[in-house]
């Protein structure tokens, strides 16, 4: 492609109507390839959807089992290993929550601001709490400066399926 020289204001404009020409262009490319995309995904949508479902369903008995026979399943760790996966028990990662359904955020960033060591915890300008200052420094706040601060560190467990990597390679490979 050639490059305009701007030299003059007639060169200016005949630039701008380059851009301008090239804009257009590049709009009806992506409008044509979003289209395209989405003739795709339309043709694949329901199998995958139904996909999605069986998974489900299946995933939700194999996790009522592995919850009604835990004990004997998972004596000595909260997961089991297959040829062909790992599933199990796993902690989601810490979150930060209010210590009670009737302190709000707003109360939170107060209260903070009240205490000498909670400043560091507000975010500024629009002053909310700082989640990830204070998941930062979890192992260091004492039980009390969470409940002056009206806050609460959480976790929940959940159920797990994972393929082998091995797993997934070979199913990518039958695939291609």
């Amino acid at each position: 492609m050639k490059v305009l020289s701007i030299t003059s204001p007639e060169a200016l404009d005949a630039a701008v109507a380059e851009v301008v020409r090239l804009k257009i262009k590049h709009t009806e490319a992506t409008a044509g390839k979003d289209a395209e995309v989405a003739t795709i995904e339309k043709q694949h949508q329901a199998r995958i959807l139904s996909l999605q479902e069986t998974i489900a369903e299946l995933e939700g008995r194999v996790q009522e089992y592995c919850t009604a026979h835990r004990a004997a399943l998972f004596p000595d760790k909260k997961s089991r290993e297959t040829p062909l996966a790992v599933f199990g028990f796993e902690f989601t990662p810490h979150r930060v929550e209010t210590a009670s359904k009737k302190i709000t955020w707003k109360e939170v960033v107060k209260r903070l601001r009240r205490l000498s060591w909670g400043k560091a915890y507000v975010r500024i300008p629009d002053p909310k709490p700082d989640k990830d200052a204070l998941l930062a420094d979890r192992e260091k706040l004492k039980p009390e400066q969470l409940v002056a601060a009206g806050v609460q560190f959480c976790q929940d467990e959940q159920f797990f399926i994972r393929p082998k990597p091995e797993t997934a390679e070979a199913t990518v490979k039958e695939a291609a």
